[in-house]
């Protein structure tokens, strides 16, 4: 339940839990639709604005919707964008100040979305003609997570500055050269927001709104991205529960565009990451590796290591070598990213069978390339 949270505010410089005045977070469970969505924004607002520590009382509203698993938690990361941007207004925070405000951690639900918001905010600041000074500030962010989280960030601000035009936007997340597709995640993420009118983006006149014709639009190293956000922006009314449901989705599909379309049907189908892998154990060859790109991995963040190596090693539920060890060296990738690269040693190592287990280090020494396929 949302009633009776807490948040307490700690020290102006971050350190430590002093004694400060808290805010209740109000029981915006029991409201429903766009009222239950203001209830929390307002509520957020109230936690975080007048906050001595704004990201501990970030923290807590995330630990409060991990706890609840609901509502506040599906729509935590949006609404935190508002945040974010209200509190870059208030203290007037530059580039040059952002690393101090954006959040220490890996949790890509509402810390991740204040940290978009803030690096939203910073967009008037940047020069068109030289994004990648600007973006080099994410380079200061201590784990792997948060630097992901900081350029996918600068894909919502380059959209910002062209009044959510793509196009521009894509343009100057390719200037970021490797990171590119990370970039062109938070643009796309934007794009949607825009053809909702959501999250105050510039409203689209005249969108494109089928995924497929969208990303058919892109150029290669843009495809996987674009799609990604596609179902988690705009979610098809029927649930996603087994392969035939990505088939449902992906009808039509070949090649790249088929890959990235069954990689973002993964990613909205059963919260648990084991049931995921389940589901993408319908497929083969190369429809099977794109499944296992949608694994959500991060929904297991703060349990440990244990469960990690659990559903890593339901990789070897796929049949073909092939599958079996790009399985292995995603989730490797991705685990290693949440946990910023202790589990090349806590977990690659315990995997038994050798081959599996040089995959899995092979994943997690790869982290820090483009992610591409990640929230």
């Amino acid at each position: 339940m949302v009633a009776g949270i807490v948040l307490a505010g700690g020290s102006d410089d971050g350190g430590g839990t002093a004694a400060a005045p808290t805010t209740e977070l109000p029981a915006c469970a029991k409201e429903a639709g766009a009222a239950q969505l203001a209830c929390y924004s307002k509520a957020f607002d109230a936690a975080v604005l007048p906050a001595k520590n704004p990201l501990a009382a970030v923290d807590a509203i995330s630990k409060e919707a991990y706890a609840e698993s609901g509502p506040l938690l599906v729509n935590c990361h949006g609404l935190m964008h508002a945040v974010g941007r209200k509190l870059a207004a208030e203290k007037k925070v530059t580039l040059a100040t952002l690393m101090d405000y954006l959040p220490k951690s890996n949790d890509p639900g509402c810390s991740a979305g204040f940290a978009h918001g803030l690096v939203t905010a910073v967009a008037p600041q940047i020069d068109r003609n030289d994004p990648k000074a600007a973006a080099s500030v994410c380079t200061q962010a201590k784990t792997r997570y948060e630097r992901y989280s900081c350029i996918h960030g600068f894909g919502h601000a380059f959209m910002r500055l062209y009044a959510d035009q793509l196009g521009p936007a894509l343009e100057l997340c390719r200037k970021l050269g490797e990171q590119a597709p990370d970039c062109a995640q938070g643009a796309f993420h934007d794009y949607w927001f825009s053809v909702g009118g959501l999250d105050d983006a510039a409203k689209q006149t005249d969108p494109v709104t089928d995924p497929a014709l969208l990303c058919g639009q892109q150029a290669k190293e843009f495809v996987r991205p674009c799609w990604y956000r596609a179902f988690v922006d705009n979610r098809p009314a029927e649930p996603v529960t087994r392969a035939t449901d990505l088939d449902r989705l992906c009808r039509g599909l070949a090649g790249l565009q088929r890959e990235a379309c069954i990689t973002a049907a993964a990613v909205i189908g059963p919260a648990d990451p084991r049931a995921q892998i389940a589901l993408c154990y319908g497929y083969k060859g190369d429809d099977a590796l794109a499944c296992v790109r949608g694994i959500k991995a991060q929904n297991f963040l703060g349990r440990g290591s244990d469960i990690y190596v659990d559903l890593i090693q339901r990789c070897d539920g796929f049949g073909e070598d092939r599958v079996r060890l790009g399985c292995y060296r995603w989730l490797g990738k991705e685990i290693a990213v949440l946990t910023d690269g202790d589990f090349e040693r806590s977990g690659c190592l315990a995997i038994k069978a050798q081959d599996a287990s040089d995959a899995c280090i092979a994943g997690a020494k790869s982290m820090n390339e483009a992610l591409v396929t990640f929230s």
